[in-house]
């Protein structure tokens, strides 16, 4: 199992090239135990073993053994150069009225932001459904009494095989995420290619759905929010009404943007069986441009009352929009290759990446 280096995918083996971003896949494969320079630590590398070694049966949430430890020391680390200041071993009152507490393997935080992470260092390739509910049940409680952006993750050292699909999409309901060791490889990887921890930072961000405070601006000036989209066209032979052009699918989608919304970049890959292709991948970059004062009256027509609540910037909200107004209408549009019951790649539109300049 690899991942793109250019925007953190999911491939197979076998894949030429990237189904989210189109560009070739040449992510060098890294062992954990290879030196990594002056980036990673020597405690880094001491603390780091392969996932294939001898692991323990974790049975509960904060039952990590000893043995364990090299996967709560890895997980530190990759979130420690993300920016992110990083303790071990914490507990917590999650609900003040009971004094329940919780025993966390790992806490990351910044100014704006928590991230709650458990380590379970097994064999097991299924991530077990009560450790998930556990984790979830805990940090939505502790979510009630505090501002900051609570994020959870989930990490494991088996390497998914695709049976924690349903794992994923309901810790993702709960603002919570798997990684397997797959994908810990893939950022270790991603550490030494980029070498850079503010780049590295906003990747890590990107796929923790983590929203960074916007940088001053002077007043009237533009905020750009750009988002990056990836889905797949249906067949050409099946396009009805004129003929098959990806130009046609990129006007439909130009008729339903909002003002001041704007694709400023797609590319394409044909897909072939053969001679025949039978699909396209397109990677769209959406642009929206507002003043402070035009994000505010944004906001406040889209903020929900979960919003208030946990008091969301109006920037967050903005984003939020942005981004789900984005996937409603490549969803409805004709000739994109779109159907949430399929579990397969060429029937979803997948995020691929953000920022705001």
């Amino acid at each position: 199992m690899v991942f793109c280096g250019g925007c953190g995918k999911q491939a197979n083996s076998n894949d030429a090239f990237c189904t989210g971003c189109g560009i070739k896949i040449t992510e060098s494969k890294i062992s954990v135990l290879e030196d990594t320079g002056n980036i990673i630590k020597e405690e880094y590398k001491q603390s780091t073993i392969p996932p294939e070694a001898e692991t323990s049966q974790g049975t509960h949430i904060g039952d990590q053994k000893k043995s364990g430890e090299w996967l709560e020391s890895t997980t530190a680390h990759i979130l420690k150069f993300a920016g992110f200041d990083v303790d071990r071993e914490v507990s917590f009152v999650f609900n003040d009225s009971t004094n329940d507490k919780f025993r966390i393997d790992v806490l990351a935080r910044d100014t704006n932001t928590e991230i709650f992470v458990e380590c379970k260092d097994y064999s097991d390739l299924k991530m077990s459904e009560k450790i998930m509910y556990t984790l979830t049940g805990q940090l939505d409680d502790y979510r009630k009494g505090h501002n900051k952006d609570v994020v959870g993750i989930l990490v494991m050292s088996a390497k998914d095989d695709g049976r924690n699909q349903g794992i994923r999409e309901n810790l993702k309901k709960h603002n919570c995420f798997l990684w397997d060791g797959a994908f810990l490889e893939h950022l270790e990887n991603k550490i030494i290619e980029l070498e850079n921890k503010k780049d590295f930072r906003r990747y890590v961000l990107d796929h923790l759905d983590i929203f960074e405070e916007l940088e001053k601006k002077n007043d009237g000036e533009y905020y750009d929010f750009m988002i990056k989209y990836s889905a797949y066209t249906i067949p050409p032979s099946d396009y009805v009404g004129k003929s098959f052009e990806i130009m046609n699918i990129i006007d439909e989608i130009n008729d339903e943007l909002p003002q001041n919304v704007n694709i400023i970049n797609h590319t394409r890959h044909a897909l072939k069986d053969g001679k025949e292709i039978y699909s396209y991948n397109l990677i769209l970059d959406f642009s929206f441009k507002l003043t402070m004062d035009q994000i505010e009256k944004y906001a406040k027509s889209k903020r929900k009352f979960t919003d208030r609540i946990r008091r969301t910037k109006p920037e967050q909200i903005t984003y939020r929009s942005f981004r789900e107004g984005i996937y409603t209408i490549l969803s409805k549009t004709y000739g994109i290759s779109y159907n949430p019951k399929k579990k397969s790649k060429y029937y979803d539109i997948e995020f691929v990446g953000s920022r705001v300049k």
